[in-house]
């Protein structure tokens, strides 16, 4: 019997509808701010780790003025992108999983939460950069992880939970940071890097007395 979905898998709720009422200037505000938007998520994205408001700005095609205008502060932003981003991602991990026995749910998990990696590397670069200097920052990296062991705690039958240190060595080899090791520093391919992560988990499943 599948174990029911932890909240993190429950569906996202749409965004609600902006008031009928809004002006033609409040709606061209809404735009704008979305625009710089995804001009940040575009640099991030394209390799520049910590984009200067000029950059945002030349990128959005607004004026630097309008850059500031939207955001006080880079904090302001970054909220901002954290919501966009659960917006693109989140869909992603909410996926229904179609393996039925739980050690196939396990790897097709495993598969799936690599390529969403291979999305949130340049960000996670991005916030490792600002995280001393911004508890929220901390504070949403803290809650990936919290998500990736939520979403490996529901997988897992209990024995496996029951082992405390085995959990976390799990929770280790299928966590975004191995991932960004076997891709930027180790230079695998995708395939090659799913390869690594899937015989290490593996290894380490077959070790516990469970598998036995």
């Amino acid at each position: 019997m599948v174990k029911p979905a932890p909240k993190v898998l429950a569906k996202m709720t749409p965004s609600e509808p902006l008031p009928s009422g809004l002006d033609g200037r409040h709606h061209r505000s809404i735009k704008t701010r979305q625009v710089i938007v995804k001009a940040f998520i575009d640099l991030i994205g394209k390799g520049q780790p910590s984009p200067t408001a000029e950059q945002i700005a030349t990128h959005a095609q607004v004026g630097l003025r309008t850059v500031f205008r939207h955001f006080d502060d880079m904090e302001t932003l970054y909220r901002e992108i954290t919501q966009r981003l659960d917006e693109l991602m989140m869909p992603l991990v909410n996926k229904p999983l179609n393996a039925g026995l739980w050690s196939e749910r396990l790897v097709e998990s495993i598969e799936r939460r690599c390529d969403i990696f291979d999305r949130l590397a340049p960000f996670h670069t991005a916030a490792q950069l600002h995280m001393h200097d911004s508890a929220y920052i901390l504070q949403q990296i803290q809650r990936r992880v919290k998500i990736e062991q939520d979403i490996l705690a529901w997988l897992l039958p209990a024995p496996y939970l029951e082992d405390p240190v085995f959990f976390e060595a799990l929770s280790m080899l299928v966590s975004l940071e191995t991932w960004m090791r076997l891709r930027s520093l180790q230079g695998l391919s995708n395939a090659k890097a799913k390869a690594v992560v899937l015989r290490s988990v593996q290894s380490l499943m077959a070790s516990h007395p469970a598998a036995g």
